[in-house]
């Protein structure tokens, strides 16, 4: 069995995943499908709700590991476009 990894080790790998190119695009895709800049409220639909807002609270714990803020990924969400 694999020995636990500690919480910065876990920040350490956090970091080398996302610190480049690809990893920023990735990062950005999560943002923009993950809700971060939008809201997880879906009129009439509790379940649609609870099922954003989990997918939002994934993402805003990868920033959180990578110390960034959703705001940074604002624009340039706007400028780059990620054809689903």
């Amino acid at each position: 069995m694999a020995k636990p990894v500690g919480l910065q080790k876990l920040n350490e790998h956090y970091k080398s995943v996302f610190d480049s190119k690809e990893g920023e695009i990735v990062l950005q895709h999560l943002c923009k499908t993950g809700y971060v800049l939008d809201t997880t409220h879906v009129p009439g639909d509790p379940y649609e709700t609870a099922h954003r807002e989990g997918m939002r609270r994934i993402v805003i714990s990868i920033l959180k590991f990578l110390e960034k803020k959703p705001e940074h990924f604002k624009n340039m969400l706007n400028m780059e476009a990620i054809n689903e």
